[in-house]
């Protein structure tokens, strides 16, 4: 291998100073008390596991253990990367546990861990994430050659199949994007680890990245986070706005700390946890000025003359819609579908079609949004419409990830009280 590869492949484990043989012997320290003791349960030297802390500890900045003559005791900053470490391994061992047949984490499963590297880590990640070896290969910036191997280590490693092997390509199979799940949540642990770091150093900066479902008032959710700015100026928050599939996979993989929009009814459960935050339920709306706008008394064949603009197909929304129009004796046309609300909007202002809105969408709106409510009940089952917010089930978010959510809360209060009354 050349050796601006070689260099490339070692970039690819992310910093330097936090490879995951690092981690794995710093918890070996924190759970046998002392470096000596470790280097001896982990088969290394002394000397070998006290490089590996102190280089851990030049990473992150700061003094992790107290060193003295009855062992090494766990500093502040020491037990805040502790705790982050342990869910770490947590992921990976369940993701290897369930890899080899195991219902729950096992000592095999905790050994098979500790063996694997960085760029097995990091390739897999990014086969799973990218759908084959030769684009993993592209957003690593490394040779497909160089890909290839540390799957196939992989492979030996967990003894499972988890790629499927075409002529020219290699792609994760079931076993493997599952797997690739659990050991991206693992590596959130260690990004978060940094965050808690931060803030118990007293820097207010943090990151938050939020998934909104396309219904979502725009308005409200960059009130709260004017809110959350006003906590912490220098928080950073990405926003990804997307469908409910794709938002929820990623939430799932880590790459998400939570969505906002409409729950799914049933609720959904397992590895993700939705809360409510207030109801909004459906409402037929057109633009300001339209012949049926204002009316006081409308009866469902009252819009049997108007096209529709709808959503696409498998969406909460469009089942609201063709039940409202399976009741109509005349069905009106859809004049087209689609999933861009924006173009959505903009069709309904040029024309006199007609759509299915949230009630929240029409009283918060879009900036220079004409939109108006029909006076007319939508009558379905599945018009009762809940906004919240979607967690993982065992997420530990960061003092600022923390924060976001009570903003949220606080800024979707009004509408929850509005609600009830």
């Amino acid at each position: 291998m050349k050796a601006t590869e070689a260099a490339r492949q070692d970039e690819i484990a992310g910093d330097e100073l936090t490879r995951l043989r690092r981690l794995f012997l710093f918890d070996a320290v924190c759970e046998a008390g002392g470096i000596g003791q470790a280097a001896a349960r982990a088969g290394r030297t002394q000397p070998a596991v006290s490089l590996a802390i102190g280089k851990l500890e030049a990473g992150f900045g700061g003094t992790l253990f107290k060193r003295g003559f009855g062992g090494s005791e766990l500093t502040p900053e020491g037990a805040i990367l502790h705790r982050r470490v342990r869910r770490m391994l947590d992921q990976m061992e369940r993701g290897v546990a369930w890899l080899i047949g195991h219902a729950t984490p096992s000592a095999s499963a905790s050994n098979i861990c500790r063996h694997l590297t960085d760029a097995q880590v990091r390739c897999h990640i990014a086969i799973a994430n990218a759908g084959s070896a030769v684009e993993a290969a592209q957003q690593l910036g490394i040779s497909q050659p160089a890909v290839h191997r540390a799957a196939r280590q992989l492979e030996q490693t967990v003894g499972v199949s988890l790629y499927r092997r075409r002529v020219h390509n290699v792609a994760a199979n079931p076993a493997g994007i599952e797997f690739a799940r659990h050991l991206s949540l693992a590596l959130y642990e260690i990004a978060q680890a940094r965050e808690d770091l931060a803030y118990a150093r007293g820097l207010l900066t943090g990151r938050v990245s939020i998934g909104v479902l396309p219904m979502m008032p725009p308005r409200l959710v960059a009130r709260t986070i004017e809110r959350l700015r006003e906590r912490y100026p220098a928080a950073r928050v990405t926003i990804d706005e997307g469908s409910h599939a794709r938002l929820l996979r990623e939430l799932r993989m880590g790459t998400l700390d939570v969505v906002i929009g409409a729950l799914r009814d049933p609720r959904l459960s397992g590895s993700v946890q939705e809360n409510e935050l207030f109801t909004d339920p459906y409402v037929v709306a057109v633009r300001k000025g339209h012949a049926l706008a204002g009316k006081k008394s409308l009866a469902t064949r009252d819009l049997a003359p108007y096209d529709w603009v709808v959503p696409q197909r498998n969406v909460p929304r469009r089942v609201v819609i063709d039940s409202i129009l399976a009741r109509l004796a005349v069905k009106p046309r859809h004049v087209a579908e689609t999933s861009s609300m924006p173009m959505m909007m903009a069709m309904l202002v040029e024309s006199d079609c007609i759509t299915l809105l949230a009630r929240s969408l029409i009283r918060e709106g879009y900036p220079g949004m004409e939109m108006a409510a029909l006076e007319l009940e939508v009558q379905t089952p599945e018009a009762a419409r809940t906004v919240g917010y979607t967690v993982r089930t065992d997420w530990l978010g960061t003092a600022v990830q923390e924060a976001f959510v009570e903003c949220l809360r606080a800024e979707c209060a009004p509408l929850a009280r509005g609600a009830k009354r």
